[in-house]
């Protein structure tokens, strides 16, 4: 047994005792361990305790149990307006809340991480790169078109075309081909082995209709397969969808539509709950987290597994950070647990990798201690004496990361960094964001599953979310190595090496794992945090009319 092993062994332990795992993916996963990790680790003891007893205590946190009656339109509070409903072109975790409730996917992903089926009813590697998939026949597109496996050749076709210019097309460039294989049956051929392949479909796969696509701008009118149909965007206030009365899911979706509003986290969510204005929202202000979570008015869901990795991002390109010395003066500069308290209330957890303690992924890091007498002895060799003047690019309608940006402030300036704070509304902040014209910023990137679907688009050279310019040849070649194998152990000791890398080379420092919260009235019921972050509202209802 090696140290890995020992690790994700007691990883997977914590993530079942704190309700993120089903009993039956809990064994199912113990049995890939080997006989040394079982008994030197506290699997062994939790193991003997599961096979003896055919139940387990509820998840803190989870869902509100209870039948919903059919009806109802929710109204749903949303930290930010999405970019587009186009799933190609998405870029923010806001409009995957908003469009997985207009599209399906193949496949996805359940809150134990298992991989089911959407418009998949099997799915089955051939060889190393084929991979067959037998589809749904009864579903069909809103605006009348029957689907069948031309949608899927067509969705990943657009993904991967330079013209659509999707951020996800690294995350499917594997894909030599695609082809329908039957009348409900498609075949995708790939160049090489690709091992995030499936967790990548079930993260980024919405499957789309190209008469759609072509009669209408896609950015701002979604049509899909799924529970709910779009029905109209009022830019800054509010997207309304309607239930899809024939979708192909027997007695879903139980609400008639849903109102999402974009809305600022603060004390009126809470209020609009309490009035009833609202009926859901998809975060908690954190001050009040305690407080609200054992609030009998409300029903409250979190998972200790499935949040954002928050990070702080320098431009390598541009002075002073081009200089390794003076980005990893701000890597030992920083006090993570300061930034956790202050800025996010004590909730989370400090970040030092891109997934959380709880993750499969987690290679147990440990989190760094401040060093400031070692941060300003690197800044000294970056030949810098007096004090070294920077502008912070700061979000307000994201107090997380704005108050974090003013905890480093006080944290840089120990060091000789002077460290401004410029406030720029979430548009302007992201155009200056993705075309590098900042010099230091917090950020956070969705739905992390996979370690792939960080480093492949954030850290590799030329990644189509790599806003710091930097480029490393050996994080390149591990990276695209860890891609092309099947085997998990050896993508686990594969993303170590990056990680170490980037601690190294410090173009991003990871700052906090945010845990995901949501707060809904108490008849409402089904609302569940997904590994995909998706809000799958198909299974989401009023307990009484509303």
């Amino acid at each position: 047994m090696n140290g890995n092993e020992e690790q994700r062994a007691e990883a997977l332990v914590r993530r079942f005792l704190g309700g993120d795992l089903s009993r039956r993916a809990f064994l199912r996963r113990a049995g890939g361990f080997s006989v040394g990790a079982i008994s030197a680790t506290s699997l062994g003891a939790v193991l003997a305790a599961c096979t003896k007893s055919s139940g387990s205590a509820a998840p803190s946190g989870g869902p509100a149990t209870g039948t919903p009656t059919a009806g109802g339109t929710l109204k749903a509070a949303l930290t930010g307006e999405p970019d587009t409903i186009d799933p190609a072109t998405s870029t923010i975790y806001t409009g995957a809340q908003v469009y997985d409730n207009i599209f399906n996917k193949l496949i996805d992903l359940d809150p134990s991480n298992t991989f089911y089926g959407q418009l998949a009813t099997a799915w089955n590697a051939t060889d190393e790169k084929t991979w067959v998939f037998d589809l749904v026949d009864t579903a069909t597109f809103h605006n009348g078109e029957k689907f069948g496996p031309a949608d899927v050749v067509y969705t990943f076709e657009r993904i991967l075309d330079p013209k659509t210019a999707s951020s996800y097309a690294p995350l499917y460039n594997a894909i030599s081909k695609v082809e329908a294989t039957g009348p409900s049956q498609v075949t995708f051929h790939l160049k090489t082995p690709f091992g995030p392949f499936l967790s990548n479909l079930a993260n980024n796969g919405e499957i789309v209709n190209q008469k759609a696509i072509e009669s209408k701008d896609p950015a701002r009118n979604a049509v899909g397969t799924g529970p709910f149909e779009f029905v109209e965007w009022v830019q800054g206030d509010h997207l309304t969808l309607k239930k899809n009365d024939s979708y192909f899911v027997s007695g879903k979706p139980s609400l008639d539509g849903i109102e999402f509003q974009f809305l600022p986290v603060n004390q009126s969510r809470v209020d609009a709950l309490r009035s009833g204005d609202l009926n859901w929202s998809d975060a908690v202000p954190l001050q009040q987290l305690t407080s609200l979570k054992s609030d009998p008015s409300f029903n409250y869901v979190t998972s200790a597994t499935a949040g954002i990795p928050d990070y702080i991002a320098m431009n390598t390109a541009k002075p002073p950070f081009n200089d390794k010395l003076v980005r990893q003066a701000v890597y030992w500069a920083l006090n993570r647990d300061e930034i956790r308290q202050v800025a996010y209330f004590g909730a989370g957890e400090s970040g030092i990798e891109e997934v959380p303690t709880g993750s499969s992924w987690y290679d147990g890091t440990a989190l760094v201690t401040p060093d400031t007498a070692k941060a300003q002895q690197l800044l000294q060799q970056a030949g810098i004496t007096g004090t070294l003047d920077v502008e912070y690019l700061g979000l307000p309608q994201y107090p997380e990361l704005l108050k974090t940006g003013e905890v480093m402030q006080q944290q840089l300036q120990a060091i000789g960094i002077n460290m401004t704070i410029k406030q720029v509304e979430v548009g302007v902040w992201f155009d200056a964001f993705i075309k590098g014209n900042y010099q230091i910023t917090s950020a956070y990137q969705e739905r992390t599953i996979d370690p792939d679907n960080f480093y492949a688009l954030v850290v590799h050279t030329g990644g189509d979310i790599n806003t710091t310019g930097y480029s490393n040849p050996q994080a390149d070649q591990l990276i695209d190595q860890a891609r092309t194998e099947t085997d998990t152990q050896k993508r686990f000791d594969l993303y170590k090496q990056v990680r170490q890398i980037v601690f190294d080379d410090s173009p991003i420092v990871f700052a906090h794992y945010e845990t995901i919260n949501y707060l809904m009235q108490k008849n409402v019921v089904g609302s569940r945090v997904n590994p995909t972050l998706e809000l799958r509202m198909q299974d989401v209802g009023f307990t009484t009319p509303s």
